[in-house]
């Protein structure tokens, strides 16, 4: 018996997962427009309620001061983060990276 070979097909070529991606897109405005939008109105607001968080927390004594550093890290963090996502957009940084920023 004499072995017939066939050909094999080849395997489907593999897409780039980047490739099924659309390109990230910036919807919100960006400079001063930002604080016309409900997002940045939120984000004023986040950063009000935050330094109030900071000067009733500073004025507190609790009988841990572990609990109060807690509270004090995550507050003063979030205001950072929250300051910093602000002047992405109004200094319109957004815009100059292919990164999604809408959270």
């Amino acid at each position: 018996m004499s072995a017939i070979s066939t050909p094999t097909p080849a395997p489907p070529p593999v897409s780039s997962p980047a490739l099924a991606y659309s390109i990230p897109i910036v919807t919100l405005p960006t400079g001063v427009e930002i604080f016309r939008t409900s997002s940045g109105a939120l984000i004023c607001l986040e950063l009000i309620f935050g330094g109030l968080v900071w000067i009733l927390v500073a004025a507190s004594h609790v009988p841990v001061p572990l609990m109060q550093g807690w509270v004090m890290f995550v507050s003063v963090t979030m205001f950072i983060c929250s300051a910093l996502y602000l002047s992405v957009y109004t200094l319109d940084i957004a815009s100059q990276f292919i990164i999604n920023w809408n959270f």
